[in-house]
């Protein structure tokens, strides 16, 4: 990588880090990533979802880098220390997502390829708008890499899946030397009831990808003197072959006359390490001198939303330690970032030069980190 290259990464990424974009409110960080983008030769543009997209290269068959720009709250001073970049969205997902910019300008695609960037808007939210306004206008691309840290060195085939819960429980005050619950009382009871099912469930399930998990995210209670409420809010993350509706079905089952609001976001989805775009990544991996690394997450991502309705081969890939996500201390080293402009390009310029893809293969059940 020469130099300038580097540079043009670090600029990228900075850049980016330093403009706040939580989800909702990206406008500022989009127009800026599309002026980055024209700078080094894409054609750049805002969609109709608020994404920035920029296309490279003319012709039918399409490679696309889908990344997201939004970021989850907390303000984190942006700065480098000691090669490492520190701020709100270093690692998730703004580092990888400078790593597109960078390895797409610097890919060699043959006649008749496109290389498309996005920097996706709300994936931190339930809906992930952005990804959701592609898919349902987007042709599917022939090759698709979703941009989440998977290390420099390692590549993402799957995510499970994610459903968000609200449960609220009402009911008349009491004094509280009574005999009757509490409205927290009775929302604990309603979440000890869905754990207790939970460890049944997932008896004898290999834990991480493969388990049912919910983890309690908010409680709230107040009393007006009159009438006591009590609301919790959850997430559940949801492996290979378990469905939003059999969950909803189920966990309404155990609800007791608590109230439940769902927020619907996506279902498992995990790509086949035969897909045709697992090798190429290996090789340059290979080359840049990294072991590579096969890995499924316990997280969700855009792939989940696009994959089952594009159908097209995909993986996921980012430089960055994906610990670090949402944390007080979100950094990215920025040596990674060009080792991952490194492999991503050649993995790009791999790709692009074999022709036409094969179909991917049928997403594998089942399965832990490879």
């Amino acid at each position: 990588m020469t130099s300038l290259m580097a540079l043009t990464v670090a600029d990228i990424a900075t850049g980016l880090v330093g403009i706040p974009s939580l989800s909702g409110d990206e406008a500022a960080a989009v127009t800026w990533l599309c002026g980055r983008m024209a700078a080094l030769g894409y054609d750049a543009s805002v969609d109709g979802a608020g994404n920035a997209v920029g296309t490279i290269g003319a012709g039918e068959r399409e490679i696309m880098l889908l990344g997201h720009i939004d970021t989850v709250p907390g303000d984190i001073p942006v700065r480098v220390e000691g090669g490492i970049l520190h701020g709100r969205g270093a690692v998730d997902a703004k580092g990888p997502l400078a790593t597109f910019v960078a390895a797409g300008a610097r890919a060699t695609l043959p006649a008749g390829v496109r290389l498309t960037v996005v920097g996706a808007v709300g994936e931190e939210t339930f809906g992930s708008p952005g990804a959701t306004w592609l898919r349902d206008h987007h042709p599917a691309p022939d090759m698709l890499i979703i941009g989440e840290p998977s290390g420099w060195d390692g590549v993402v085939l799957g995510y499970k899946g994610s459903l968000g819960l609200t449960a609220t429980v009402a009911c008349p005050s009491s004094h509280s030397a009574g005999p009757e619950p509490t409205a927290p009382e009775l929302a604990f009871a309603f979440w000890q009831r869905l754990q207790d099912w939970l460890t049944r469930h997932n008896a004898g399930a290999d834990s991480g990808f493969m388990t049912l998990d919910a983890t309690l995210r908010s409680f709230d209670s107040a009393s007006d003197g009159m009438t006591g409420t009590a609301t919790l809010d959850g997430t559940f993350r949801l492996p290979p072959g378990t469905t939003i509706a059999w969950v909803r079905e189920q966990v309404s089952a155990l609800a007791g006359g608590v109230a439940i609001e769902w927020q619907e976001n996506a279902e498992a989805y995990r790509t086949d390490k035969r897909s045709p775009l697992v090798a190429p990544f290996l090789a340059a991996i290979r080359a840049a001198g990294g072991q590579p690394k096969l890995k499924v997450k316990t997280g969700t991502s855009d792939m989940n939303v696009v994959g089952p309705v594009w159908g097209c081969p995909a993986v996921a890939y980012g430089p960055g330690d994906a610990r670090y996500d949402h944390t007080p201390d979100e950094q990215i080293p920025l040596a990674d970032l060009d080792l991952g402009v490194t492999v991503l390009a050649a993995a790009i310029t791999r790709v692009a030069a074999r022709g036409p893809l094969p179909p991917a293969p049928s997403p594998a059940k089942g399965g832990g980190d490879e």
